[in-house]
């Protein structure tokens, strides 16, 4: 669309829709992948908390997939859910990063105390995240 014609209803609809939709598909596979390294993190830390080997340097690759797994339903539903209130904002392209480090820095912080913080400080960190970007980005923009 050429700059300065607005767009119709329909186009910012589609446009929405196909935001949530790649938010979607962005949550499931990052949250998944956050997920596995978190849990793997956790079991490096001596706090895998699944199978009672508690010490450090513990390693399992089940737990890899145990962190996919729940990474990527947890992400089904904090991708769609943080577009339309920071990502629409700020941009796929600026936000995958600083999404990826927030969930991977808080669900680390979790990880010391045990796997379900993980998953609550990995989202707080995510949202966190997604939050300073915005607030990042629209300082730059108002100078």
């Amino acid at each position: 669309m050429p700059p300065g014609v607005p767009m119709s209803f329909l186009e910012k609809t589609a446009k929405s829709i196909g935001g949530v939709f790649l938010s979607l598909l962005l949550g499931i596979v990052g949250g998944a992948v956050c997920g596995a390294v978190i849990l793997s993190f956790g079991d490096l830390i001596g706090r895998s908390g699944d199978t009672g080997y508690e010490y450090v340097g513990y390693w399992s690759v089940a737990t890899v997939w145990l962190g996919f797994l729940y990474g990527g339903f947890f992400g089904a539903f904090v991708g769609p859910l943080a577009y339309p209130f920071l990502v629409r904002r700020i941009g796929f392209q600026k936000a995958l990063l600083p999404a990826f480090a927030g969930t991977i820095l808080g669900g680390f912080v979790g990880a010391i105390a045990g796997p379900p913080l993980a998953v609550l400080t990995g989202i707080c960190g995510f949202f966190v995240a997604l939050a300073w970007t915005k607030s990042k980005l629209s300082v730059v923009s108002h100078l």
